[in-house]
Order: C-alpha cells, then structure tokens, then sequence
C-alpha cells in the first residue's frame, strides 16, 4: 500500500539536504547567493510536481493600465499564454497567465516578514485573489506553539495585509493558510488565518495546496481520488493539527 503521509515528508527531507549540500560550500559571506540558490531549489523541484499546463519562472507580472509587480521569486503561469518577455528562466508575464507566485525566504524573522508580506500583497492586489499567493520560508524565527500568544510582528502585519496571502510555510513544521470562508473545522464564515503543526510536512503541504489551486484555476473542477489522498495524506486531515491558540480572525475588510 502507497505510503503517501512519507513521500510528502520526503518532500521536504530532499529540499533541506539540496539546500544544505549547497551551503557546504559557501560562506557567511555569501548568504546573498546561497538565497538564490534556494530560490533555484524550490522551483526545479516545483517543475517537477507541478501539472504540465503550467510553466514555472522568475520575473515580473504586468496588470492594467501598464502596472508593474515587484519582482517576484516565483511566477508559475499558463503554458498557453504568450509572454511579454522571456529570457531563460526570467519572464515578464500578462497578469492573466499566473495561476501561483511565492517568495522564497532563508529564513523568515521579525526582521523581514513585514515587507515579504506587503511585497506579496501589492502583487496580489494586481493580479487578483483568485491566485496561489505564498511564503516558502526555508528556516523561520519565530516560536509558533499551541498555547502561546502569535508575535504581535506577524498578527499586526497580517491583519494590515489579508485577503491576497493565503499559504506560508514557516520552516519544516509550521504552515499557515488562509481561509477566504471561514474555519472549516467549525464553518463559522469568518475569514481567518489558521496555524497548523506538521512535522515534517509543512513543505509537503506548501506544495500540495499550490499543486491544488492550480489544477482548480487550470481545470475548472477539484481534485478527488487518490490524487487528494496523496496531496493531503494526514489522518483525519491537518485540522487535527490546528493551532487554535494562534488563529488570526478577519471581523470585516481590512
């Protein structure tokens, strides 16, 4: 019998051991490239997860009216879409080709989550919240137990910027989604942000949601079968790993 629960942790063992092989052989003094390299890790490994409908880059998105995104780590967009511009793997893309983008972080910290997550907001308002919108943090700062009180430096700054975010990874274990109708756990229609502890699996599940989202966005139906048995193979589903002690609760539009 398929043992999917260990594939998806693998996931993230061969990311961690990719990017750890990487470093051996750079320096404190170029931490600039080891995150490049990252950046570099992710999306090969994307290339090889993701439906073949799509094309993974890096770049920029152009929305109405001649706006332009900041640049954007990781652009995953329809295959066929004529792009803008494109030289190897940097593209300037038409903001109705992308189905995901993620910024791809060493380590996420009180010292950057505040401008990774406007960054991710302000591209999300030009190209819709229909999109996988995402923070793939390698390595996180912070301490995200049940029971706990969240930083005030994540809640305030995701409070100030909802609705255009929906996935982050905080490392290997933690993963926070954003729920655009509410806690399914107990369907109160809220919009929130929920926390969950997964060891292991939070780069599985990082991906299994982009891999879900844009199958949705490309195919116009839902994933069922043993293709969402092995994107989400937890027992019971992750809502048993729920943190409730951290989730942020969206009263009206911010």
């Amino acid at each position: 019998m398929p043992n999917y629960l260990e594939y998806r942790r693998s996931i993230s063992k061969e990311l961690i051991s990719i990017k750890d092989r990487v470093r051996n052989f750079i320096d404190t003094n170029h931490w600039g490239e080891d995150g490049r390299y990252k950046e570099i890790i992710l999306s090969e490994t994307l290339k090889n997860l993701l439906p073949q409908n799509v094309i993974v880059a890096t770049g920029f998105v152009m929305g109405a009216a001649n706006q332009i995104s900041k640049q954007i780590d990781i652009i995953i967009y329809r295959k066929e879409y004529p792009v803008l511009f494109k030289i190897a793997d940097f593209v300037v893309v038409p903001k109705e080709s992308v189905v995901g983008i993620i910024e791809v972080k060493s380590k996420l910290e009180s010292a950057n989550i505040k401008s990774t997550v406007e960054n991710c907001h302000s591209n999300g308002q030009l190209i819709g919240d229909h999109i996988f919108n995402g923070i793939f943090g390698y390595e996180t700062g912070f301490s995200l137990n049940d029971g706990n009180n969240l930083s005030n430096s994540i809640e305030n700054t995701l409070r100030n910027n909802c609705g255009y975010l929906n996935n982050i990874c905080f490392g290997k274990d933690y993963f926070m989604k954003y729920w655009h109708s509410g806690n399914p756990k107990i369907n109160d229609n809220v919009k929130c942000y929920s926390f969950y502890e997964i060891e292991d699996l939070a780069f599985g599940y990082f991906i299994s949601n982009l891999i879900e989202d844009i199958y949705i966005q490309t195919n116009n139906r839902r994933i069922s079968g043993i293709i969402k048995s092995s994107l989400y193979p937890i027992e019971q589903t992750k809502e048993a790993h729920r943190l409730d002690s951290l989730e942020i609760k969206i009263m009206s539009e911010q």
